[in-house]
């Protein structure tokens, strides 16, 4: 019995010896594959972990803008920030009112300097008031001042309003005084004082402001001109605003009237030769005055944009504006103005109904995640232009959107007290009408300081009421180059290039603009 029991014990010991290794491996192995599984079940929790943090940042808000010093003011509490910037630009320009290259009095060389420094104080969370004071100097030739080589702007304030934020609780903002008046790409309302160039874009106005679940709802006045005490000779804006979101997308409907109640010949001061055309016969004009008549337009519109990621790095964005205008406008004593001046649509013309469109579309695609970061943009604009053998003017009323939006050189030859200039008469009033402009622009950033871009517009006319009787107004380049040296220093270089087209006499000579500037804020 027991020699069977320790031949089998034997037995067992020589098969662990044999088999020892064996099970020790498999062993080994069934611990491996375990670490194995166990590497990969963290490496997916790892995974998962930085794609929901990669999300979070995405989604996360911008960081707050850099915050200004702030003074404490002397006295019950409150702040004071103070700031402001400086302006240095060259500028040279030829052919832009005349397209003559045979006559140089629309040939410019100018540098303007213009300070800004302004003043905001939040005596409490509710209360603002702001200020700003600018003054502008021009230096070089400067044809509208014959004889000065330095013309000095008024020195004003082109900002002054106070405000009360949600006032008792109510969801209403009120913001009264001189301010900037700015909704969508300023395709109607930017620029309250166009003659004075880029030195101010200011609205004497009251705002009233309603925040709401949609969004917000601007209430509008402004008063443009104040001729006397009766509202005879005065302009005025009136104007519903809103800014609406519905999903992703942006609404803005608003409904506008403007009263332009000044004639052309009023508010004359003074008569004198013009003498800028090298062996033309001098011609007699009228200076610091509006030539043209006097309107009354009611606009209808409604802004669109929407954007979205086509693909990752891949941004799309679509807008869209468009707007019906209705009104009068009046070209009584139009023929009582020098001949250059009188655009009247035709002879004896007194009052007239308006009925006229607008708008526009245009597309912006952005890639985020490609060297340079290049962006396309592909759009056409319109504005409608008036039929002289109708009885209604068709042209559109551009408001306060006479401001460089398509171009610094092609938006001198449309200003109606530029028409003296010229020594031509087109029947159009306003700048911005009368028009159809295809767009097409590419966009590059070599560097995170660099931005290059060129872009290229046809001008088309609906009428051909032109000096040339034709419908091609013309083509114009564009290059533009931006760079930021540092967080307080930018500056960039635009040159311009138009072809004037048949809407122009057959002898129209070509345009050129250029223009660097330096900005310096603080």
């Amino acid at each position: 019995m027991w020699k069977y029991a320790l031949h089998i014990m034997m037995l067992m010991i020589v098969f662990s010896m044999l088999m020892g290794p064996q099970i020790v491996r498999a062993a080994e192995n069934a611990d491996l594959e375990n670490r194995i599984q166990q590497l990969e079940q963290q490496l997916g929790e790892l995974k998962t972990m930085l794609e929901e943090q990669k999300k979070a940042e995405a989604e996360k808000p911008a960081p707050p803008a850099e915050e200004k010093p702030v003074t404490k003011l002397i006295g019950p509490g409150g702040t004071l920030r103070v700031g402001g910037d400086i302006r240095w630009r060259g500028l040279y320009f030829d052919n832009l009112w005349d397209f003559n290259s045979r006559n140089d009095g629309d040939q410019r060389k100018v540098f303007r300097f213009r300070p800004r420094v302004f003043f905001d104080w939040n005596p409490n969370e509710s209360m603002e008031a702001y200020v700003r004071f600018t003054k502008e100097w021009f230096y070089g030739q400067d044809e509208e001042a014959a004889g000065y080589d330095v013309e000095a702007k008024d020195a004003m304030f082109d900002n002054a309003w106070a405000e009360w934020k949600n006032m008792w609780d109510t969801g209403l903002t009120l913001r009264v005084g001189r301010q900037d008046l700015v909704y969508g790409e300023g395709f109607i309302l930017l620029d309250g004082t166009p003659w004075d160039g880029s030195q101010t874009i200011s609205f004497d106005a009251a705002k009233l402001t309603y925040t709401h679940d949609w969004g917000t709802s601007d209430l509008i006045y402004s008063k443009l001109v104040e001729g006397d005490f009766q509202n005879v000779d005065d302009e005025d804006l009136y104007g519903l605003y809103n800014k609406l979101k519905w999903n992703d997308v942006a609404l803005e409907p608003y409904l506008l009237f403007r009263n332009k109640n000044m004639k052309a010949l009023d508010g004359v001061k003074l008569a004198r030769i013009n003498n800028l055309f090298a062996g033309g016969t001098p011609i007699t004009y009228i200076d610091s005055f509006d030539p043209s008549p006097a309107e009354e337009t009611l606009l209808l519109g409604m802004r669109t944009s929407y954007g979205f990621e086509v693909s990752d790095g891949v941004k799309l964005t679509l807008t869209a504006e468009g707007g019906k205008e209705w009104g009068q406008v009046n070209f009584s004593s139009m023929d009582a103005l020098p001949p250059a001046l009188q655009f009247s649509r035709r002879a004896g013309s007194g009052k007239v109904d308006r009925d006229a469109w607008g708008g526009l579309a245009h597309a912006v695609l952005a890639f985020n995640d490609v060297a340079w970061k290049p962006s396309v943009k592909g759009g056409i604009y319109y504005m409608s232009g008036d039929d002289p053998t109708t009885e209604d003017y068709e042209g559109w009323d551009d408001f306060y959107a006479q401001w460089p939006k398509y171009s610094e050189l092609y938006v001198y030859t449309l200003y109606d007290g530029f028409k003296s200039r010229s020594g031509g008469n087109d029947p159009d009033v306003g700048v911005w009408s009368n028009m159809y402009i295809p767009e097409a622009m590419i966009t590059v950033k070599p560097t995170d300081r660099l931005t290059q871009s060129l872009r290229y517009l046809f001008y088309g006319a609906e009428e051909g009421v032109g000096p040339g009787g034709g419908k091609d107004r013309g083509h114009n380049l564009q290059w533009l180059t931006e760079y930021v040296f540092t967080k307080n220093l930018t500056g960039h270089f635009l040159f311009e290039w138009f072809e004037p087209g048949n809407f122009y006499a057959d002898d129209a000579d070509d345009a050129f603009f250029t223009r660097f500037q330096l900005m310096y804020t603080f």
